[in-house]
């Protein structure tokens, strides 16, 4: 029988490089193959990462093997700061801080500090901490007694399965048996002292980090390390203009490298890399700001964020915007920009009785009701409400109350003054400007095609986008100095209400296509909020409404511009 044995494991053993997922036995440890003399099991992961069937050191499964302090590939009898070799106290506080030690990137795979890599040799490493995470995440783990050896039998996706020793650490002389420790390769990038590691005790399994100069164990793995480059997402495009836009992206892992640069790149071509245009916005983890510059208005681009390690470079998902089509226009020396708004259909008003419906918000009134359908077609709107410069410009006086400030809205102005201003400055232009009717004002502020869905208009937020009367001292400010929309476009919500060409009346809750209100009435509509009112005033859907010889200082307007 026993000769009967020999004759099969010889068998089995010649035709081991043929079948790929063969698994040979020895006593209760199941093996793929052997690399350098060292037995490996395939788990079935996603990544096809070979993992040892045993620690560094060790002659069995359960056989704890050697502790060693991290970046160290030698074992030794005392494991703290003061036998650490690559501890360096430049400053003398007791502590590893600012750099001062000497290993400050990933280890895996350097013979020099990878304790596998040096005691096994081959294509043996340390794991990084994403390869201890992806154990953990696709595996099962089960608390078991192995051959009177405690610790967790890690069954992968293939059914294959290793065993970890509960091994503990070793503080000085003395083994820690409270927790159990097994050394990635990776160091911990907000604390030069120390390292990652995979823990685990009954119960509980999860990859941290530990002190650097204590000793652990080591489980080696081999296989591609396909956890190295960067991982980076792209955020949306914001504020775009003729010439610019802002954007972003964040780099939520280093791959086990420092992040030596990130940004975002771009091109009016697909799949735009480092090659093309791109911003340089620091290093390391974590999210960033990109502003795009010098852009070409009215056209196409694509983006993406990136982020480089000494691996390479990878690249977030492509996103794509369109600079503006804009038009500034300057009159006796003053200068204002038109924001181009491409038309769309959207839903106009809001109504505060169903949550779960169409532009619901719990501050609007009954004038904002019904919610109904607007199809508009392109036109120009005021990137800020008309200055007091500006019409200076064009009509030689100044009636605002706030006087004296040429970047503030102009105010204390009715709606057929600001009918005379339109009159003297398409004389002065040879151009059709007009007041935006009720619907391209909503619109607009609502963010046009791009909208969010913001309350305000730009953000949900008041603050952020709005002079208030939570804010604003009593008194308007310089246009442009609160946060744009969606649009680029400035002041919509708060500053002073701006007059629209509408009469007002109650809506229909028919479909309608660039609707201009009322045929008649007694009042004009307002919209927007000033510096005198409370936030829900403010609100993009909120209705004003007075008659057209009345004037305030609370009172002001933008101008609009058909296609």
């Amino acid at each position: 029988m026993k000769k009967t044995l020999l004759i099969l494991s010889a068998i089995v053993l010649f035709f081991a490089g043929c079948k790929k997922d063969t698994l040979f036995e020895e006593g209760e440890v199941l093996y793929s193959g052997i690399i350098n003399g060292y037995k490996y099991i395939n788990l079935g992961l996603p990544s096809g990462l070979k993992w040892a069937t045993c620690n560094v050191g060790a002659t069995s499964a359960e056989d704890y093997g050697d502790y060693f302090a991290w970046g160290e590939t030698s074992p030794k009898a005392e494991y703290d700061w003061d036998t650490y070799l690559h501890w360096n106290d430049i400053n003398g506080d007791g502590w590893c801080d600012n750099g001062e030690a000497t290993i400050n990137s990933d280890i895996s795979g350097n013979a020099q500090y990878d304790a596998a890599t040096a005691n096994w040799g081959g294509s043996w490493r340390m794991p990084t901490k994403e390869e201890q995470q992806e154990l953990i995440d696709n595996c099962t783990w089960r608390w078991t007694t192995q051959n009177g050896v405690k610790g967790y039998k890690v069954t992968g996706p293939n059914g294959n399965h290793i065993f970890l020793p509960a091994a503990g650490w070793r503080n000085g002389t003395s083994l820690i048996n409270d927790d159990v420790d097994y050394w990635s390769s990776t160091p911990n990038d907000y604390s030069y002292g120390s390292a990652y590691g995979l823990f685990f005790y009954d119960g509980a399994e999860y990859v941290s980090y530990i002190y650097r100069g204590f000793g652990l164990t080591v489980r080696p793995v081999s296989g591609e390390n396909k956890i190295q480059l960067p991982t980076v997402t792209t955020n949306d495009v914001t504020n775009i203009t003729t010439s610019s836009a802002t954007c972003g992206g964040n780099v939520t892992s280093d791959g086990g490298f420092d992040i030596t640069a990130r940004g975002v790149c771009w091109s009016t071509n697909p799949n735009p890399t480092i090659n093309d245009n791109k911003t340089s916005d620091g290093s390391g983890t974590g999210s960033f700001t990109s502003n795009l510059i010098n852009l070409t208005e009215n056209t196409a681009y694509y983006f993406r964020a990136y982020a480089t390690n000494e691996k390479g470079t990878s690249y977030g998902e492509e996103k794509s915007f369109k600079t503006l089509d804009n038009q500034e226009i300057t009159v006796n020396g003053v200068s204002f920009t038109m924001i181009k708004v491409e038309g769309c259909t959207f839903n106009m008003g809001a109504q505060s009785t169903d949550p779960s419906g169409t532009n619901y918000d719990g501050d609007a009134l009954s004038g904002e009701e019904p919610v109904h359908s607007v199809t508009l077609s392109d036109y120009y709107i005021g990137e800020t409400e008309v200055t007091q410069e500006l019409w200076e410009a064009v009509m030689g006086s100044n009636p605002s109350y706030f006087s004296g400030y040429p970047q503030r809205p102009v105010e204390v102005v009715s709606w057929n003054d600001c009918q005379e201003f339109i009159t003297k400055l398409n004389e002065l232009t040879g151009m059709n400007f007009r007041l935006p009717t009720e619907a391209e004002w909503e619109y607009a502020a609502r963010g046009g095609d791009k909208s969010k869905g913001y309350k305000y208009s730009g953000s949900n937020t008041i603050g952020n986008v709005a002079w208030y009367r939570g804010n604003s001292g009593s008194a308007t400010h310089n246009v442009k100095t609160k946060s744009p929309n969606e649009l680029g476009i400035y002041d919509m919500s708060g500053n002073v209400r701006e007059w629209c060409e509408d009469w007002y009346g109650n809506y229909s809750s028919g479909s309608q296509t660039n609707s201009t209100g009322p045929s008649s009435g007694s009042y004009r509509v307002l919209r927007g909020g000033s510096w005198g009112e409370y936030a829900e005033d403010c609100r993009v859907s909120n209705r004003f409404s007075d008659y057209p010889d009345y004037r305030n200082g609370h009172n002001g307007f933008r101008l609009a511009l058909s296609q």
